[in-house]
């Protein structure tokens, strides 16, 4: 006889607190069925067991559990440790390949396409039954000339964890933790030097005039606009000519020309002080049975996502949150004037709590919040006061906990408009059934939501919020379901 849900529950010690056996029973049906489930459930409910005590009743080992950050390894294996499941994290290139330091950000696509070159192109002869850490691999695999990344693929784990990137190994169920991730688009971050860079290597390996002159162009956009959408339309035939390069400064575990590479995969590009950002779509991950886990997915992430079932639970304790009207960030409206008004509602809000979280919109919002805070972009010292400034699409807006007072959302975090027009194009190709929504409004709500968790780390105890831009009055029937709107 099958156990029960509130037996696996004692078996792990635990004591289920309000709807967690009802949605574990629901999760385990709709695995056992092969459905796409979407779950959604409020921070610190307790979503990991619950989807692990599913798994055990079904029994539907082995299961990928795919991440966005490593870092939530820890965590998985610890709550799969009370049912005696053996957890393994698998890293990335970055971390375990031995040439990784070596050829950097390129060190995927010199695998992919040189891999027969690699001095470590083997597999070890034997693994230990239970290998403890990818640690323990790239030690062993460097001494004895193997290749670490891939010897993980024969490790015989209950639930493997890994990025969403990486590629993926047979298995009977797949968790995406942090599905929100799915919802919005793939951003990459590279400096103006960086770009300068490719352009001054490219001349170096040879290329013709016509690419050259056409290079010199993006760059001379790249190094005088403020803000604004890059344009790189190179013509097919410069495409050819830029791979080839690319291929064969990669073969001498020349790099730089990447960046040049990936502005030319990109379905938008946007230029704003010393960064240049590469928008790509959401990465698509499907397979059956699944299950989509996230505090913050919106209503139309079941269609977008594909999903055939939904478990939703609702949050019972929502911070209190103030939609700030006379404020905004929207392009033709930001100002000498409007940047005023949101230093005075930051000086407001600081006077107020000891321990204020600020993201801002863009670029040009921290440029103008700067002299007003106390940390910038860091993880705060312990114990720490004051106000932190970080920005809304950075890379401390998901995946820390900085437990605040209050949380000051500066402007709404909108990708610029000619980047989100660009990307609903690319999803209406996909087949999106609204695809601006797609584009615009999710990846929106979603970023909001996320610097909101950043600070939430206690479920009874949440920070006061507010949301200083009138365009969020669009969304109340959204944010109601996760706010207490004032």
């Amino acid at each position: 006889m099958a156990k029960s849900i509130e037996t696996i529950f004692k078996e792990a010690g635990l004591t289920p607190r309000p709807g967690q056996l009802e949605a574990a029973e629901k999760l385990s049906i709709f695995v056992e069925q092969g459905k796409r489930t979407l779950f959604s459930a409020p921070t610190g409910w307790g979503k990991t067991i619950v989807i692990l005590a599913a798994l055990v009743k079904t029994g539907a080992f082995p299961v990928l559990w795919l991440v966005r950050s490593l870092a939530l390894g820890g965590r998985i294996r610890e709550d799969a440790d009370r049912w005696g499941l053996y957890t393994y994290v698998a890293a990335g290139r970055e971390k375990t390949c031995p040439l990784a330091e070596e050829k950097g950000d390129a060190i995927h696509d010199f695998c992919k396409f040189f891999r027969i070159k690699c001095p470590y192109a083997r597999l070890p002869p034997s693994l230990s039954p239970l290998v403890t850490s990818w640690e323990e691999l790239v030690a062993r695999g460097e001494r004895e000339g193997w290749c670490p990344y891939y010897a993980q693929d024969l490790v015989q784990a209950d639930i493997t964890v890994q990025s969403y990137w990486r590629r993926r190994r047979p298995a009977r169920a797949i968790v995406v933790d942090e599905a929100h991730n799915l919802l919005t688009p793939q951003e990459k971050v590279y400096t103006v030097g960086d770009i300068a860079e490719a352009v001054a290597a490219v001349k170096e390996y040879g290329a013709t005039e016509r690419l050259r002159r056409s290079l010199q162009e993006v760059l001379h956009h790249v190094l005088t606009v403020a803000a604004a959408e890059l344009r790189c339309e190179l013509r097919d035939e410069e495409l050819e000519e830029l791979r080839r390069l690319y291929f064969e400064a990669l073969e001498r575990g020349d790099a730089r020309l990447r960046p040049l590479v990936e502005m030319a995969r990109a379905a938008a590009v946007y230029v704003e002080a010393e960064r240049v950002f590469f928008y790509r779509p959401p990465l698509s991950i499907a397979a059956r049975p699944c299950v989509y886990v996230s505090a913050t997915l919106p209503p139309e992430a079941a269609t977008l996502l594909r999903a055939d079932v939904e478990v939703r639970v609702p949050w019972s304790v929502k911070p209190r949150a103030i939609v700030e009207e006379g404020v905004t960030t929207k392009y033709e409206e930001y100002d000498v004037k409007m940047a005023e008004r949101y230093r005075l509602l930051l000086v407001k809000v600081g006077k107020q709590y000891r321990r204020v979280l600020v993201f801002a919109a863009s670029e040009r919002v921290a440029r103008d919040l700067r002299p007003w805070v106390h940390y910038e972009e860091c993880q705060p010292p312990e114990g720490w006061e004051g106000v932190l400034l970080l920005r809304a699409r950075g890379r401390f807006s998901e995946g820390v906990d900085i437990p605040a007072d209050a949380v000051l959302v500066a402007g709404a975090p909108y990708l610029p408009p000619q980047v989100g027009s660009k990307l609903a194009q690319a999803y209406k190709r996909m087949g999106y059934a609204d695809p601006l929504r797609a584009a615009v409004d999710t990846p929106m709500l979603i970023a909001t939501l996320q610097c909101i968790g950043r600070a939430w780390r206690d479920p009874q105890r949440p920070p006061t919020v507010y949301l200083a831009d009138y365009r969020y009055r669009r969304y109340t029937d959204i944010l109601s379901e996760y706010l207490e709107l004032a």
